[in-house]
C-alpha cells in the first residue's frame, strides 16, 4: 500500500532561513528514510502566505512513518523551521480512478 504524509505549519525566521533549516534536515534525514520505505519529498510555500509550508512525503511503509515521524530527532529539527507544532497527518492511498 501506498502512504502519503501530509505536513503542514508556519515557518519560523526569513524563507532564506527556512530553507537552509529545511535542506539540512532533508538532506541529514532522507538516507535513513529511504532505507526505510520513503519513496519522495515535495515542499511547497504558500502563494498567499509567505509562512505558510505544506510537505508531501511519499512511503509505501506505514511502520516506518510513525518510527521516524515519532524520533525526537526529527521533532528537535521540526523546532528549529517551524513557528509552535506543525500538522502532521498520514493518508493511504484509496485505489479510486485518478489521473
Amino acid at each position: 500500500m501506498k502512504y502519503v504524509v501530509v505536513v503542514r505549519g508556519q515557518l519560523k525566521g526569513s524563507k532564506a532561513d527556512a530553507q537552509a533549516v529545511h535542506d539540512a534536515t532533508v538532506g541529514q534525514i532522507s538516507p535513513q528514510s529511504r532505507q526505510l520505505g520513503s519513496t519522495g519529498h515535495q515542499a511547497y510555500l504558500n502563494t498567499a502566505d509567505e509562512k505558510g509550508f505544506l510537505a508531501i512525503d511519499f512511503w509505501d511503509n506505514i511502520e516506518a512513518i510513525q518510527k521516524l515521524y515519532s524520533d525526537p530527532a526529527l521533532a528537535a529539527e521540526f523546532g528549529k523551521l517551524f513557528d509552535g507544532q506543525p500538522e502532521v497527518s498520514i493518508w493511504a492511498d484509496a485505489g479510486w480512478m485518478g489521473y
